[in-house]
């Protein structure tokens, strides 16, 4: 890694770490690589496997600055939707931006999310990693 390489991603994590993602997903592979992503990008990662996990988590930290949310999560029947409506029912929560992602995202999904508030929707099959972090940084500037 040269030198000014190096320093730049130095100073990305030292800007970038005042920020927390906190992650809903039930896919390892997802969470290993994203995890990885973020960290190496400057961000802290909370990781909650499902629904249940994710409220007794979030009841013990600050909150963090963006949600990213499976929709589909797995043989649990619950999905990243219903734990966005009840961010929602949260004073200290509701107004975090959140990020839904899925496997499979259709024009109809992706305006239902729109329309309930949803800042962004990713499709896990064709993410590009470059476009995510642009978002990012513009949102939690």
């Amino acid at each position: 890694m040269g030198l000014i390489k190096y320093l730049s991603h130095l100073i990305l994590i030292f800007m970038d770490k005042e920020h927390t993602i906190f992650l809903l997903e039930d896919d390892d592979a997802f969470l290993i690589v994203f995890k990885r992503w973020l960290a190496e990008n400057g961000f802290r990662v909370v990781i909650a496997r499902s629904v249940i996990e994710a409220k007794t988590i979030l009841a013990t930290m600050t909150p963090p600055s963006l949600f990213w949310l499976d929709y589909y999560l797995g043989e649990k029947k619950e999905n990243g939707m219903e734990f966005f409506h009840w961010l929602k029912t949260q004073p200290e929560l509701a107004a975090i931006p959140t990020f839904m992602v899925s496997i499979t995202m259709d024009i109809k999904k992706l305006k239902e999310f729109e329309a309930e508030g949803i800042t962004k929707t990713f499709s896990k099959e064709n993410t590009n990693k470059e476009e995510i972090l642009a978002v990012l940084k513009e949102i939690l500037k």
